[in-house]
């Protein structure tokens, strides 16, 4: 018969030391991650539903958020994803970011994209089925990199809308054409990022995890600010300051 130990309470010192001893000393940045595979409920992609954004937004939040230098903040899914998370107040009074994406250094997004590139999309109405380019001002709290992971977010006729979404964000990558449904390439983004395979600068490594994961009928694509094309994640390289300009880059992967 399976007996339960009874555990005397620790000390509140005690208790309070072993909290912090969770988080080490040496996290100072922080990711997060939302995806999105059923869409049954979205009116613009219910036939549409998704496999692999599940693996793919974990693939990137765990490798990154288990580096030396960083640390995950949040991973939602599905229906607790929500667009709320992603709008800046100052957009839409139902925004919430500062204290979601915006309270990290690094937010990913796995899911549907929309063909016009005016957005990306998510499997509930709270607040909205859609992330507009309007709603975003990323940066403006901590935010410095943002990957979205969705078809067409970043289309070559389309990504200056975007501009006013850089609120202090450094560099935006995504997709110029569509892309597939595929679960390694969050993973494959980090390990070129932070030495487990190489050490690239967030452009290139995102440029080449496309390419591994791609036909070469994909073109993958990335929207800086002069200065940032060339940033490197926090632990592992140098960062650029942000200039007024905006550098823009399709690769054909």
């Amino acid at each position: 018969m399976e007996q339960r130990i009874k555990m005397r309470p620790l000390p509140l010192l005690i208790v309070v030391l072993l909290m912090a001893a969770v988080v080490p000393a040496s996290a100072y940045y922080y990711c997060c991650a939302e995806w999105v595979n059923n869409y049954s409920n979205n009116p613009d992609f219910e036939n549409s539903n998704l496999d692999c954004n599940e693996e793919n937004a974990k693939g990137f939040y765990y490798q990154l958020g288990g580096d030396s230098s960083w640390w995950g903040s949040f991973i939602y899914g599905d229906g607790q994803a929500l667009d709320r998370h992603w709008k800046d107040p100052s957009k839409s009074g139902s925004g919430i970011d500062y204290i979601y994406v915006d309270k990290t250094h690094f937010a990913f997004f796995s899911g549907h994209g929309y063909s016009d590139g005016s957005g990306f999309a998510f499997g509930t109405s709270q607040d909205d089925f859609k992330l507009h380019y309007n709603d975003a001002l990323w940066g403006n709290t901590q935010m410095d990199w943002v990957t979205l992971d969705a078809c067409s977010v970043l289309r070559e006729d389309r990504h200056t809308n975007w501009y006013d979404a850089f609120g202090g964000l450094h560099s935006m990558t995504g997709f110029h054409t569509e892309c597939h449904d595929v679960s390694n390439r969050g993973s494959n983004f980090v390990h070129r990022m932070v030495g487990t395979w190489t050490t690239q600068p967030i452009i290139t490594a995102w440029f080449i995890a496309a390419k591994d994961t791609e036909p070469s009928t994909t073109y993958a694509a990335a929207l800086a600010r002069e200065g940032c094309w060339s940033d490197y994640v926090y632990g592992h390289g140098d960062q650029g300051t942000p200039g007024t300009s905006f550098l823009y880059s399709k690769y054909q992967c």
